[in-house]
């Protein structure tokens, strides 16, 4: 089952890479974490813990759901600190600090924080500025594939001792299934490396003393 918060060894042993994906609402611009390339109900009753009419509990519709971002992490343990600290944000902003993230969403006309058709936009920069913060906090080195290029942001909020970005190709998201086991695959290779560069500097130190 994938409903459940996952360990760093049982990502590892499981076959997973240390990734965390981002998938957002195309109806309503709310965006869901998740530690696999997949996500569940659970996850959703979850990170949407007090649904009013203004954030209303999203479906479970796989259509209405599109790969928004995977971030790369360098460690288990970093990939598993970073999904932790998105859902506190997420926690933190419906529920203890609600009233103060309320105050500076921007609003339309009528004085509603959604637009066309009850769609949302805040959602997906809350969520890009909650990223952003949530990988300093974590200190874990990161490359994000982004769907689009302009969904990052400016540079400036980004820690660019930390993260890395990159563009998802285009025909690649037309096949979510595929692009998100190459992305694992892409990923493992890359931890491995670091994980043997890691080791043969530890041999060099320990020779060296």
């Amino acid at each position: 089952m994938s409903n459940r918060f996952r360990s760093a060894n049982w990502l590892a042993k499981n076959g997973y890479a240390p990734q965390v994906f981002l998938f957002r609402n195309l109806e309503s611009g709310q965006v869901l974490y998740s530690q696999l390339p997949t996500f569940t109900d659970y996850q959703i009753k979850t990170q949407f813990q007090r649904p009013n009419w203004q954030n209303k509990r999203p479906s479970l519709r796989r259509d209405i759901w599109r790969l928004m971002a995977v971030v790369d992490c360098d460690t288990y343990e970093g990939s598993v600190k970073l999904y932790e600290n998105l859902v506190q944000l997420r926690s933190m902003r419906d529920l203890t600090l609600k009233d103060v993230a309320m105050r500076f969403r921007p609003r339309n006309k009528d004085g509603n924080i959604w637009y066309s058709a009850q769609f949302r936009p805040i959602y997906t920069q809350e969520a890009v500025a909650d990223l952003a913060t949530s990988i300093e906090n974590a200190q874990t080195k990161s490359k994000i594939h982004w769907e689009d290029e302009w969904r990052k942001g400016e540079m400036s909020n980004w820690d660019g001792n930390l993260v890395t970005h990159e563009s998802i190709d285009r025909v690649a998201l037309q096949t979510p299934k595929a692009l998100l086991e190459e992305l694992k695959e892409k990923a493992k290779v890359e931890f491995n490396k670091l994980k043997t560069v890691d080791v043969e500097e530890q041999q060099q130190s320990q020779q060296t003393v």
